[in-house]
């Protein structure tokens, strides 16, 4: 404990904090709300600047009854967790934290009298065990959360004034920085939300920054991926088939460029953004859609989403997909018609059998419409129909 404070304290007086440091400190508050695995380090070392040992931070949803974000350091994380399960609900200093305007500096005196800590369980179950003092810190007013930002000692001394002033010149940056990375954690969580609805359905979802920088990819994906259908190295999403690389380059230009008012423009076909498609070595067809999602401040929060869908696994076209597909091959109505059963997995006997025909009649509709569409094969038929239907309307 002694080497901890040393720097702290000068034959029983205390130093001033190093403020130089204390500016770089705030700064990396910023960035950890970009980046949450940098709370911690940012935290301790914020901690050890004023000669605290323990840190705690903490951001618990009121609705859900949810810790969103949290920790407390020099605690192991599962004593941790009983704490914001055991004891939480009934600590007796949150009412009086939230009671508290937001930002004021609280003391342990503040929170409860001597009497009230000595017989509260929270202080002789788990404060005294784990050598937590000397708690000093405010709460940070998050909508909808409680929230917290605290320092404590592993003995019963005091924060200095000067100390306490660091905190109250830190705290207006935790507060807004906290602010912004619940923002970010609210959002990753819609977007992982979608893409595991998206993964229901068989669908791969990889989400891209305007910069090009992956930021998520779902259970689908990461299948897709290992299979070669895309590279996802260093972050940076590419594609081994140059026509759809050409397209995400597109894709990529028109976002950075976009803003709400060109947000038609930038989804290219109505209502699905660029579009193309792959077979890959097994010979599966997977449809490719860039689809921006723009945000009203500009490119800069936006993100592309890139979506793969497995064709084989897409309902069966429609009529009227049918005979748009026909219309660009020249069919005629009948040769539309087997066609369709063709796509729709409808047997031939079948077909003729339901239409009155020959089977001889249906054959040589579809050896017609082979021929007019240059495909050898009523497999190689499907496949033309899946990716023009993709393509085109879905």
């Amino acid at each position: 404990m002694e080497a901890r404070l040393g720097h702290c304290f000068q034959e029983g007086g205390f130093l001033a904090v190093d403020a130089d440091r204390l500016d770089q400190i705030v700064t990396r508050f910023y960035e950890a709300a970009i980046d949450p695995q940098l709370w911690r380090s940012t935290v301790n070392d914020f901690a050890q600047l004023i000669g605290a040992v323990s840190t705690h931070l903490m951001a618990f949803d009121k609705a859900r009854n949810e810790e969103t974000f949290g920790f407390l350091e020099t605690v192991d994380p599962q004593d941790y967790e009983r704490y914001v399960h055991d004891y939480l609900p009934d600590d007796i200093r949150v009412p009086r934290i939230l009671g508290a305007p937001v930002g004021k500096i609280l003391r342990d005196p503040d929170f409860w009298s001597e009497e009230e800590k000595r017989a509260s369980p929270i202080f002789n179950e788990f404060m005294v065990p784990k050598r937590i003092f000397a708690i000093t810190g405010a709460q940070l007013g998050m909508e909808g959360h409680t929230t917290w930002f605290g320092v404590g000692r592993t003995e019963d001394i005091p924060f200095s004034q000067q100390e306490v002033a660091a905190i109250t010149r830190a705290l207006p940056n935790i507060r807004q920085a906290m602010r912004i990375g619940l923002s970010f954690w609210h959002e990753r969580n819609n977007r992982r939300a979608l893409s595991d609805l998206w993964s229901a359905t068989g669908r791969g979802v990889v989400i891209v920054t305007p910069t090009g920088l992956v930021t998520h990819v779902n259970a689908v994906g990461e299948a897709l991926r290992a299979r070669g259908v895309f590279r996802a190295s260093g972050n940076r999403l590419a594609f081994p088939n140059n026509a759809l690389a050409h397209e995400y380059s597109l894709a990529l230009a028109a976002l950075k460029s976009a803003s709400p008012q060109t947000s038609h423009g930038v989804a290219g076909h109505a209502g699905g953004g660029m579009a193309g498609a792959m077979t890959t070595h097994d010979g599966e067809q997977i449809g490719v859609r860039f689809l921006p999602v723009l945000d009203g401040g500009g490119p800069r929060g936006s993100m592309l989403v890139v979506l793969f869908v497995p064709l084989s696994g897409e309902p069966a076209p429609e009529a009227a997909e049918i005979a748009q597909f026909g219309g660009l091959f020249g069919l005629t109505a009948s040769e539309q018609g087997v066609v369709g059963a063709v796509a729709g997995g409808i047997d031939m006997s079948d077909y003729a059998r339901a239409r009155a025909i020959a089977l001889d009649t249906a054959r040589k509709h579809l050896k017609s419409a082979l021929f007019k569409t240059g495909c050898r094969s009523q497999k190689a038929l499907v496949r033309l129909i899946e990716r023009f239907c993709f393509m085109r309307l879905r």
